[in-house]
């Protein structure tokens, strides 16, 4: 790690993750049974935990309601198990989220109130904390794509206001009032997640269809029509191609197609995740000067989520010399690297970078370290 500058994570949670710091971590566990020994031993009054990855094992209601109270996360971020024991508690304080929980669509329209139920429990002192861990592994910068309340934006931008960059949901900055001018960039979703298969995929398969784009077309217009009223960069997270595919045309006719996104407009444009990007897609993308904000350790959802992708997506998954070598994306300029906290680190970015599942997957150590650069932090 030591042969790598300090990386700037372009995409992760950071008022999340710090509110999970003391929580069970499942990320380990393969089965049902290791799951399950881990919350037992725990001692909390409520049972926190992350990690659980559901393409290995599921975590039955009934099991977890012979538990104290339990509210598990996936590793994804995108679903959710809460035993009724944590029901009865949370039912007075996040009643709606209690009574839409088992709701997916409801959930990936409303991820930032669901982040709200898990960090109202942690404590803004466990940002240092989690601040120090980062740095140890070797990212010293970092992005909260969706900083969870005012309360943790301005903790961050008293205590971090040079290491850490703020994006906000809309629904979240509009309910702000201090910490709104410390928030870099409005976040807006398209789709949801490979890992709750929700993503918005054109190509039939488990993963996802077109049925879970989270908006219509119209709706999507909308979102980006106030976004940019607020005079702030834009991101938007889209998975899937058809979610791609919907951003590229409402930003088109929002913002006119000879609009080029970057400095002498003003404003930036991104895209997150893309992991399933066409060509096409790509090249109509790097015209109109937006900005690609992608994960490395994407690359290993080829193997890990095969249980419901189909062999198209398998293999179109995060293809970035399709990106830098044919459609003319340049790392550390338009085509930027996060973690989106999956794991966090910079050994963990270059195993993925180095040696993915694919050959199309490949970066370069100086591709990896420019699109890690704070180079481009202000997009």
């Amino acid at each position: 790690m030591n042969t790598f500058p300090p990386f700037h994570d372009h995409h992760t949670h950071i008022s999340f993750y710090s509110a999970l710091c003391g929580t069970a971590d499942l990320s380990s566990c393969v089965s049902t049974g290791e799951a399950l020994k881990i919350l037992k031993n725990r001692k909390e009054e409520i049972i926190f935990a992350r990690g659980w990855k559901n393409n290995l094992y599921d975590i039955p209601r009934e099991a977890l309601d012979r538990l104290p109270p339990v509210a598990v996360c996936n590793i994804s971020l995108h679903s959710f198990v809460i035993n009724s024991g944590a029901r009865n508690i949370f039912s007075k304080t996040h009643p709606e989220i209690i009574r839409n929980i088992d709701n997916q669509d409801w959930v990936e329209h409303n991820l930032n109130s669901v982040f709200s139920l898990f960090t109202d429990y942690g404590d803004t002192s466990l940002i240092p904390v989690f601040m120090d861990r980062l740095e140890k592994i070797g990212i010293l910068e970092a992005e909260d794509m969706s900083v969870s309340s005012e309360k943790s934006a301005l903790f961050m931008a008293d205590k971090y206001p040079d290491r850490i960059t703020l994006w906000a949901e809309t629904s979240m900055y509009e309910k702000y009032s201090e910490a709104r001018k410390y928030i870099h960039g409005i976040k807006i979703f398209a789709d949801g997640a490979l890992g709750a298969m929700t993503a918005a995929l054109m190509k039939p398969c488990r993963g996802g269809s077109e049925k879970f784009l989270l908006r219509s077309d119209e709706g999507m217009r909308k979102c980006l029509v106030t976004a940019a009223g607020y005079k702030k960069n834009i991101a938007v997270h889209a998975i899937g191609d058809a979610a791609i595919e919907q951003v590229l045309n409402a930003a088109d006719e929002v913002f006119g197609c000879r609009f080029c996104f970057g400095k002498q407009s003003g404003v930036s444009l991104r895209l997150e995740h893309v992991q399933m990007i066409t060509l096409e897609q790509a090249v109509r993308a790097r015209k109109k000067g937006i900005i690609l904000s992608m994960q490395p350790n994407f690359s290993g959802d080829s193997v890990c989520y095969a249980d419901r992708l189909s062999q198209y997506y398998i293999h179109a998954n995060n293809p970035f010399r399709m990106l830098i070598d044919e459609a003319g994306f340049v790392p550390g300029k338009d085509l930027v690297f996060g973690s989106d906290g999956m794991p966090h680190g910079a050994a963990e970015a270059a195993e993925s970078a180095f040696n993915p599942p694919f050959p199309s997957q490949i970066l370069s150590p100086e591709e990896l370290i420019k699109g890690y650069s704070a180079e481009n932090k202000s997009v």
